[in-house]
């Protein structure tokens, strides 16, 4: 009885140390999402906002947090952030899989981030080939 209570503590202020320790901050990101007239965009934007640690090919990326759009249009979101850049990306989701499918349209920004606040992104959605994921 005695060894499951030190277990229970233990476990719970592990998870606490692991939740208290992060160095990510709250940033507001804003931007708006936009496309040509002669692509017709679907019911449903998903936003992504990929934290960018680092500089130059040593930087580390990874999905901070994502939201959805019904339509091209403004976004605001409050994203915890680690690193001094946000990269934001949007994908016109057809297949409602949550990432970019050969044949989606796609845009994305990369803005850097001060004072807990990310410069405005402009997304332009475009038919290239989809961008590599990033992992969670």
């Amino acid at each position: 009885m005695n060894y499951r209570k030190s277990v229970v503590v233990g476990l719970a202020g592990f998870a606490l140390c692991a939740v208290g320790c992060s160095s990510g901050r709250d940033v507001e990101v804003s931007g708006k999402v936009t496309a040509p007239s002669t692509l017709a965009v679907g019911d449903k934007l998903v936003i992504d906002f990929i934290d960018v640690v680092g500089d130059g090919t040593d930087a580390k990326q990874h999905l901070a947090s994502s939201a959805e759009l019904k339509a091209p249009g403004e976004f605001d979101q409050t994203v915890s952030l680690e690193g001094d850049q946000v990269l934001v990306r949007a994908v016109d989701d057809r297949d409602g899989d949550g990432k970019c499918t050969a044949g989606e349209a796609w845009g994305e920004a990369l803005a850097p981030v001060t004072q807990n606040k990310a410069d405005t992104a402009m997304l332009m959605l475009g038919t290239a080939a989809c961008p590599a994921d990033v992992t969670e």
